[in-house]
């Protein structure tokens, strides 16, 4: 699909966002809820379907596969069950080896969306990625998507910035600063009689700041 259909929004990791009639409270509650290849039997009634791919950060020598508990993170939403069980089925270690050794390209990856955007495509959207780190995380999605198929901003953490607002909803008009600049004047500003007194006549700033 064409990079300019992809929406990318980052969120806080304490972000509260809803999917299909379900609210998320942060990244942990959606951890919480997310399916896992080896663990979907009894889950996947539970709509809807998040399934968890990650892939450990790279270990170099015995120290780091000793310390290293860094995960790269893919939440890949979905309300039809049949594509989460392929989710869960295509991301198994089992059939992950079998592509590899056959040369054949995951169908469900890990892609930061930063470096990966050329390798989306629409049948993995809606996902949230994750670094492992940090307390930021990226909605990816198609911004022409049906709004019942979009993840929903519900409620900022504190200090995160976002309002309640669905993420194809255009930003919000500037709020005038108290002490900042006037707002422009969007028609022409009143006339004033050439004939009037001068003590009579205000200035524009005084028009600009309502004395």
């Amino acid at each position: 699909m064409n990079k300019e259909d992809i929406e990318v929004i980052s969120i806080g990791i304490h972000d509260t966002f809803r999917y299909a009639g379900r609210v998320f409270h942060g990244l942990e509650e959606l951890k919480k809820h997310s399916i896992y290849f080896y663990n979907k039997e009894g889950r996947m009634e539970d709509r809807p379907y998040v399934v968890l791919v990650d892939e450990l950060y790279p270990c170099f020598d015995s120290e780091d596969y000793a310390n290293e508990n860094r995960y790269y993170q893919n939440y890949y939403f979905t309300t039809d069950r049949e594509k989460a069980e392929r989710i869960c089925l295509e991301t198994s270690v089992g059939f992950e080896r079998e592509c590899r050794e056959r040369g054949e390209q995951l169908q469900y990856p890990i892609m930061e969306p930063k470096f990966s955007m050329s390798k989306i495509k629409e049948h993995h959207l809606p996902y949230i990625y994750y670094h492992g780190e940090g307390s930021l995380m990226q909605i990816v999605q198609n911004k022409n998507a049906d709004p019942k198929d979009k993840i929903t901003i519900v409620r900022p953490s504190s200090g995160s910035g976002f309002g309640s607002r669905s993420l194809s909803d255009p930003d919000p008009e500037p709020i005038a600063c108290l002490y900042g600049p006037p707002p422009e004047w969007k028609e022409d500003p009143p006339a004033l009689d050439d004939d009037e007194d001068d003590t009579h006549k205000r200035s524009w700033l005084d028009i600009l700041l309502g004395r």
